[in-house]
């Protein structure tokens, strides 16, 4: 019992414990709302509880997952025993206190609309916006249908997200703060002005989340964002698990944010794909994601919806912004009438060609298998990516590649260098190690690194010599390629001359000096201690010793100790019969920014550039 309680305190990763929450949240909906599995009765909840219980006894690392999930399942089936005894209908909108205002600004932008634009392309437009297709006149609906256009109108939220990138970077000449307010005030503007349907919704929802990663400096992986998203929005409706728009606009998210990367991946390796390339790509991954629920739904697809996909596409923010800006009274209503007058043309020229449809029997659940090929590969390339990017706990890949270049610096004397600086700083607390516990710690750095004795007496030396440059310890702030953090230690006897080398550093090799504070919230300063040992004795002897995290790497293991905590943990492991090969503190990621492709060579060779210089003493980086 206490190993569970130790294993339950000591590893629970927020961010893991969040998305298994969504994952909860979601498969208990699919449980409850199409399976209509009752939380207090039905012997299949028992039997799946049982199963978690079952699971976390023999892996009691996974306590905290299976405790998220289920807490996930048992908050979803309260809400979605709500819905049902309020009978609520798949298309009714989220009811609330400010309903009237959403329906009376929305009637103001529709009667706008309509005196502004012929009857056919303001139907176009409102049906963009408010992702319904029932406004539309029976032709245009069908051959909207016919060329496998219907998700353009019912996930039309998946392009808000173009709208607010448009929005930000104008907003954002005036400063990062103005660019995130003011999109958020936008989005905010933009789905009460159409209504909180289940696309806009989602689309807005997961802009907001976005805007805000970005204005700190860190990035959502895709993945989670669509799960706590898709949590979010079944937790304020169940029923929209059913909605047509809701699917359509996850599926389509996905298919240009998880799918797209990789079919680009594949023609174009770690290069960028032009923009008409990029449109086409990530077209090809919408489709292709989204192609097994239209099926189901209305069952047939046609073969030339590719090209049709292709015109339309591009084009369709440019028609949403345009009807939104006609809706508030800016005269672009001409504009706005020939973009939507060339997509009726254009759907009505490619739904005259029946020829090229295929048509099954709708509501055929066998179609969902289509996703099988197209998932398997998506599956393997992330298993692929998490074993030669292994991050968990504050090792990112760059922790591995500090390893193997030490060895480097060693031979050619930078690291003694580093070192002996790190030395003189700590020695002006006291030159007598027992009595100077920071002394204590970059001696052990020096011994672990078989650094020479006469370096050492060299380096405390310079505390007594009064013609040396007093050194001074400084912490830079900067951002790398892709938006990850990097926190930079120096000890220099000139920061006139060091800050410039690493400003200069930076913007050469695609990095930016930050502002005091903006990064440094990201990390939190702790003790790391490396071991040669590795299973369940050295887990249990590092949390023994009052390790707050242990974490297994392929040839030693990791500890984790609050920053007081090092040298005590440290000698705990010692007298457990341990073999520390490394003890220090250092800045830890609190999460991490994943980084991949082009960026992430960029990065590599940005950190190595700063940690080449001759007054930086370490370089840390939240990028997985």
């Amino acid at each position: 019992m206490q190993k569970i309680e130790k294993i339950v305190t000591k590893t629970l990763h927020q961010s893991w414990g969040v998305v298994m929450l969504s994952v909860g949240i979601i498969v208990g909906a699919i449980l409850g709302v199409v399976f209509r599995i009752n939380y207090f009765a039905s012997p299949l909840w028992v039997l799946f509880s049982i199963l978690i219980f079952v699971f976390m006894y023999f892996k009691p690392k996974f306590l905290m997952v299976g405790l998220c999930l289920i807490a996930g399942m048992v908050l979803i089936f309260f809400r979605v025993a709500t819905v049902l005894s309020t009978e609520i209908k798949d298309d009714e909108e989220i009811k609330s206190g400010t309903e009237s205002l959403v329906l009376s600004t929305r009637d103001f932008l529709a009667e706008r609309i309509e005196d502004s634009l012929p009857e056919r392309e303001a139907k176009l437009g409102m049906s963009y916006l408010l992702g319904m297709k029932s406004g539309l006149d029976k032709k245009l609906s069908e051959d909207l249908k016919t060329v496998g256009l219907t998700h353009i109108v019912v996930a039309s939220g998946a392009h808000l997200s173009i709208l607010v990138e448009i929005a930000r970077k104008i907003f954002g000449r005036l400063s990062r703060f103005s660019g995130l307010l003011f999109s958020i005030l936008f989005i905010l503007f933009f789905m009460c002005m159409v209504g909180w349907t289940p696309s806009i919704l989602r689309a807005g929802i997961m802009a907001i989340l976005t805007l805000v990663s970005w204005y700190v400096g860190r990035k959502i992986a895709p993945l989670r964002l669509i799960l706590i998203v898709m949590a979010f929005t079944l937790m304020l409706n169940p029923m929209f698990l059913t909605s047509l728009g809701w699917l359509l606009s996850f599926a389509s998210y996905a298919g240009i944010m998880l799918l797209g990367p990789s079919i680009s991946k594949f023609f174009y390796g770690d290069k960028k794909p032009g923009f008409i390339a990029s449109v086409i790509l990530t077209t090809i991954a919408a489709t292709l994601m989204t192609l097994p629920i239209t099926l189901y739904y209305f069952g047939q697809v046609s073969i030339i919806s590719l090209i049709a996909n292709l015109i339309i596409l591009p084009t369709l923010p440019y028609a949403m912004g345009l009807t939104f800006l006609t809706g508030i009274g800016l005269p672009v209503s001409f504009l706005a009438e020939k973009i939507l007058s060339f997509h009726i043309s254009t759907v009505e020229f490619f739904g005259s060609m029946e020829q090229f449809l295929i048509r099954i029997e709708p509501y055929n659940p066998w179609v969902f298998l289509i996703y099988v090929p197209i998932l398997i590969p998506l599956v393997v390339g992330f298993l692929k990516r998490r074993c030669y990017n292994k991050n968990m706990s504050g090792h990112s890949k760059w922790a591995t590649t500090k390893r193997q270049k030490a060895v480097v610096d060693a031979k050619r004397g930078a690291l003694f260098t580093k070192i002996g600086n790190q030395i003189a700083i700590a020695a002006r607390a006291g030159t007598d190690p027992n009595m100077n516990p920071s002394l204590a710690m970059v001696l052990e750095k020096a011994r672990l690194a078989n650094m020479p004795k006469a370096n050492i007496e060299r380096a405390i030396a310079r505390v007594a010599d009064k013609t040396a440059a007093a050194l001074i310890e400084e912490v830079y702030e900067a951002y790398g390629p892709g938006g990850v953090g990097i926190v930079i230690e120096v000890a220099t006897d000139n920061k006139n001359r060091t800050m410039p080398e690493v400003r200069h550093t930076l913007d050469k090799n695609g990095g930016r000096m930050a502002d005091p504070g903006s990064v440094m919230f990201q990390f939190t300063r702790k003790g790391v201690i490396e071991i040669s040992e590795k299973g369940d004795d050295a887990m249990m002897a590092a949390l023994d010793a009052g390790a707050s995290d242990v974490v297994e790497e392929d040839e030693y293991t990791v500890i984790y100790t609050d920053a007081s905590d090092l040298m005590k943990v440290r000698q705990a492991l010692v007298d457990a019969g341990m073999n520390v090969t490394s003890a220090e503190l250092q800045y830890v990621p609190n999460s991490y920014v994943p980084v991949e492709g082009e960026n992430a060579e960029k990065l590599e060779n940005l950190l190595s550039a700063i940690d080449d210089l001759d007054d930086v003493t370490n370089v840390y980086t939240n990028a997985e």
